[in-house]
């Protein structure tokens, strides 16, 4: 479920919503097109993706990796508050 914080007098333009769904659906655990879901299809599926894909999704991954310190100080800030 997205939940999104706005006071009454803020819309969230149709930019805002797609957004927000891409990410949710990105990120929601039970959703068959989540990250995860896609990783685990691709590594049981390892002949689906040519060498070059796999280089390029452990790159991928190694972005996301090097974000992980500030998702986890955006969570605790979030706790916080």
């Amino acid at each position: 479920m997205i939940k999104a914080k706005k006071s009454s007098d803020e819309i969230l333009s149709q930019d805002d919503i797609d957004s927000l769904l891409r990410i949710n659906e990105f990120i929601e655990p039970d959703d068959e097109h989540s990250l995860v879901a896609e990783l685990k299809q691709a590594i049981l599926d390892s002949g689906k993706l040519e060498l070059y894909q796999w280089e390029s999704l452990r790159e991928h991954l190694h972005e996301i990796e090097t974000l992980i310190p500030h998702i986890d100080l955006i969570i605790k800030l979030k706790k916080e508050t």
